[in-house]
């Protein structure tokens, strides 16, 4: 499992997903939570499923609620995610109504 969990980490390391790292980082280094929010953020569909594979759905699903879900400008993303691979019956204003945690920190910053 580890071995497919690490190809697939290559595989978007190399389309540049990883693209604030060095281009020589590896699993290790970035460790399965972040690899996973990259996933889910800049993978694409099919990675994406590749991901449920390797991963436990309630681990993905801890991630995304942390990182993506609060985020607006992941809203689609979100979307599809929620109801693809949650199987949420959600619409797009149910994640317009969440509290944007990365507006709020830059209203922090910007104070």
């Amino acid at each position: 499992m580890l071995n497919k969990k690490i190809k697939l980490f290559e595989k978007l390391r190399d389309k540049g997903i990883f693209w604030s790292y060095s281009k020589s980082a590896n699993y290790e280094e970035i460790g399965s939570h972040l690899f996973i929010e990259h996933l889910l953020k800049y993978g694409d569909f099919d990675d994406i499923k590749i991901g449920f594979e390797l991963f436990e759905k309630r681990y993905i699903k801890k991630i995304w609620k942390e990182k993506l879900k609060p985020d607006k400008s992941f809203i689609k993303t979100n979307l599809m995610l929620a109801r693809v691979f949650f199987g949420m019956d959600v619409e797009s204003n149910y994640f317009k109504g969440i509290k944007n945690a990365r507006f709020e920190k830059l209203k922090l910053l910007a104070s």
